[in-house]
């Protein structure tokens, strides 16, 4: 058996529409559906007794067996169920469906990449970003994202196994690790190597390189190593500029090199010279003397230096008696 709805849109006077669950629609008569009516008898007055009884008798039977016959032909085949697709009863009146354009796709999601997956991850690898890249090809970042994230994943991989190589002195590989040595030079200078970001990039054919950045005061610093590995042997790291070096020397007292910017302000005049200085003094002052007169300047006098006090060599009976010799002058 299948179930049935009405659709009451569709229905019309005359015909019923049903639709099945799958969507398959039919049309039923509205008469069919109408449910029989229940036999009637009448009666009919007995004028004789005898005459005309078997008459009678089978022209009820006749009555009521025709209801009976109907009622079976519903129970064996039920309604005749044509299936059908109605039409609109007013053609005309109803609009036609608007015909709808595809949306046009976002150039971000339909743009072709111009880098090849290869490219998209030695790019990655050598130290680019996903933004960067999504936005030099003109697409958006989920399209970049599946290629650059197990090289992101790679490079994180490789700064962890650098903070446990050797960093590399001038006497030779230090015995300590490159994190012992830097969480010590850090905390000598008041950083925290906690806060510090690694990282890690390589370039085609070339060794990975190790970067640390930190930021100390409004300036971001930066160090980086040479990541060397080796069979059989623990892995090493060489510094590669000066700021490396400092760090991972023994002397730590030693302040890591930097410059800061100082401001000068070009709108302030700046002072005049002391020969200009001295001109325009000498211009100030009024003309004393007139052409002709000779200034004559007294020689000064040098003062002669005074002479040194010869050593007095004291009496033998000064010596004995311990008499302390006198060896103030006289006044004149």
């Amino acid at each position: 058996m299948r179930e049935l709805f009405v659709v009451a849109d569709e229905s019309t006077d005359s015909l019923w529409v049903l639709r099945a669950l799958d969507g398959e629609k039919f049309c039923i008569s509205r008469e069919d559906l109408v449910p029989p009516a229940a036999p009637t008898l009448t009666t009919v007055e007995d004028t004789s007794v005898n005459s005309g009884s078997g008459e009678d008798d089978e022209n009820l039977e006749v009555a009521e067996a025709e209801p009976v016959e109907e009622a079976r032909n519903e129970e064996r085949g039920g309604p005749n169920l044509t299936l059908c697709t109605p039409e609109p009863e007013n053609p005309e009146t109803k609009s036609s469906p608007v015909e709808r354009t595809p949306a046009e796709p976002d150039p971000l999601f339909a743009t072709p990449l111009s880098l090849r997956p290869k490219d998209i991850q030695a790019r990655i690898r050598a130290g680019a970003s996903t933004e960067e890249l999504a936005e030099e090809m003109g697409v958006a970042i989920s399209r970049v994202e599946p290629y650059a994230h197990p090289v992101l994943l790679e490079r994180a991989q490789v700064a962890e196994v650098a903070k446990q190589s050797h960093p590399v002195r001038a006497d030779g590989p230090a015995p300590d690790t490159l994190y012992e040595v830097l969480a010590l030079s850090f905390s000598s200078r008041g950083h925290a190597l906690s806060e510090a970001t690694w990282d890690a990039v390589r370039n085609v054919g070339e060794p990975w390189v190790v970067r640390l950045t930190w930021q100390a005061g409004l300036q971001e610093h930066s160090a980086e190593w040479s990541f060397h590995r080796t069979m059989g042997s623990a892995p090493t790291t060489e510094p590669r500029d000066a700021v490396a070096a400092d760090l991972i020397d023994p002397s730590f007292a030693q302040p890591v090199r930097s410059l800061s910017a100082v401001a000068v302000n070009y709108e302030q005049d700046a002072p005049a010279a002391p020969a200009e200085q001295g001109q325009q003094m000498h211009h100030a002052q009024p003309d004393l003397f007139a052409e002709g007169d000779v200034l004559h300047i007294p020689e000064e006098h040098v003062k002669p230096k005074k002479r040194r006090r010869k050593a007095v060599t004291p009496h033998w009976e000064d010596v004995l008696l311990g008499v302390r010799t006198n060896t103030k002058r006289p006044k004149k």
